[in-house]
C-alpha cells in the first residue's frame, strides 16, 4: 500500500515557548513514532505531496496552499480574533492579521480544530461544516510524566523549596490575557503558599502590559518566582515539584499546558471558560474570580481527600488524550482526504 505523503508547513519554531510550536512538535513526534508504515511526513517542502498540512498562517505557506493541486488542510489553533489582548500592536495591523488568518482558513480544503466549540464559529465565517474535523491536542507521556517521590524531593531541594512547602504553578506567556495580574495578586494575598510562574515575554516589548508586568517580574513578592522561558524538560520538573496547577487565563483554545500538568498528576484550577467544557469536562476546579480561586487553592491545601479526588481527575484527563488514540484519528483523516483527492 502506497504511503500517504504529508508536507507539514510551519514556522512555529521561529518563536520559542508558545503553544502552537508545542502542539506542532508533539504532532510531528507522534506521526514519526506511529506512522512509519502508513505515512511519509516532511517539513516545509514543495507542492507535490498528497496533503499540504498548514500549521502557521504565514505568506510562504499560504502561497503553497494556493498553488498546489492537491488537498490542503489547516490546523486551527486559534480563531482570527484571539490575538486581541495578547500583543501590543496597532489596531489596524491587528485587523489586517485577523483578515489574513480568516482568508487562509477559508481558502483551505479542510480544517482541523483543537476545540469543538470552534466548529460553529468557523461555520459562521462561511466554511463548510462537513469539512471541519475535531482532533484534540495531546501530550506525550515521554515528555510529561509523574516523577518518583525521591526525584521530587531532590528537585525541590535544587530549586530551594522545602518538603512541606505548598507550591502553586502556572505556565504561560507573560501578558495581560493570561491572567498574570490575578496570579500576582493571589500570591500577595497568600504569603504562606509558594507560587511559580513559568514563561516569559515571548514577543518581548510587544506583549500587552509589558512595562507593568516587567516591574513585578524584576521585583516579585517573596513567595513568587518567575522562571522566565525554560525548556519543556524543566517545565515537567517544575510541575512535578508543585502541588497544584493554576491557570487564571482569560482566554484559551485548549490550554495544552493544563494537559501537561495533568500528565504529572496535579489537580487543576482553571478559570471558568466555555472552551474547557468539551475538552476537560468536569475534571478540574473552576473559578470566576480571585475569591473563588483562593478558596479552591486553600481547599486543596487543607483537604487531603479533595486533593486526592482531583489527582484522580487529572489521571482521567491523561487517559482521555492517549497518543495512540490521537494518532488513529489523524491517520483516518489523512486517509479519508487522500482517497477523496484521488
Amino acid at each position: 500500500m502506497k504511503k500517504i505523503s504529508v508536507n507539514m508547513l510551519s514556522i512555529a519554531d521561529k518563536v520559542e515557548a508558545q503553544g502552537v510550536d508545542t502542539a506542532y512538535e508533539e504532532l510531528m513526534n507522534l506521526l514519526n513514532k506511529y506512522g512509519k508504515k502508513d505515512l511519509k511526513v516532511v517539513k516545509n517542502k514543495g507542492l507535490n505531496y498528497d496533503i499540504l498540512h498548514m500549521h502557521t498562517v504565514n505568506p510562504m505557506s499560504y502561497i503553497k496552499q494556493r498553488l498546489t493541486k492537491n488537498a490542503t488542510l489547516t490546523y486551527v489553533h486559534y480563531l482570527p480574533n484571539n490575538l486581541e489582548g495578547a500583543l501590543r500592536i496597532p489596531k489596524l495591523a491587528l485587523k489586517v492579521y485577523e483578515w489574513w488568518t480568516k482568508r487562509s482558513y477559508l481558502k483551505s480544503d479542510y480544517l482541523v480544530v483543537v476545540n469543538p466549540t470552534y466548529i460553529e464559529e468557523l461555520s459562521k465565517m462561511g466554511f463548510p461544516k462537513e469539512k471541519i474535523f475535531y482532533i484534540p491536542n495531546f501530550v506525550s507521556s515521554d515528555n510529561f510524566y509523574k516523577m518518583s517521590k525521591f526525584e521530587i524531593q531532590k528537585y525541590r531541594k535544587k530549586y530551594h523549596y522545602n518538603e512541606d512547602d505548598f507550591i502553586v504553578i502556572s505556565v504561560g506567556q507573560l501578558h495581560k490575557g493570561k491572567g498574570i495580574f490575578d496570579f500576582i495578586k493571589i500570591a500577595k494575598e497568600n504569603p504562606d503558599i509558594k507560587f511559580i510562574w513559568v514563561g516569559g515575554f515571548t514577543f518581548g516589548k510587544f506583549m500587552e502590559s509589558y512595562d507593568k508586568i516587567k516591574k513585578v517580574y524584576d521585583n516579585p513578592p517573596e513567595n513568587l518566582t518567575f522562571t522566565g522561558i525554560v525548556k519543556r524538560e524543566e517545565v515537567n520538573i517544575l510541575c512535578n515539584i508543585s502541588d497544584v496547577f493554576f491557570m487564571p487565563s482569560h482566554y484559551e483554545s485548549f490550554a495544552l499546558v493544563a494537559l501537561e500538568a495533568a500528565h504529572t498528576e496535579k489537580p487543576l484550577v482553571l478559570r471558568d471558560l466555555d472552551t474547557y467544557k468539551d475538552v476537560y469536562f468536569d475534571n478540574f476546579l473552576k473559578g470566576k474570580n480571585n475569591k473563588e480561586f483562593i478558596k479552591e487553592i486553600r481547599m486543596l491545601k487543607d483537604d487531603k481527600k479533595l486533593y486526592n479526588e482531583y489527582v484522580s481527575k487529572s489521571k482521567k484527563i491523561k487517559s482521555i488524550y492517549n497518543d495512540e488514540v490521537i494518532y488513529k484519528k489523524w491517520l483516518n483523516l489523512y486517509t479519508k482526504i487522500s482517497k477523496k483527492n484521488q
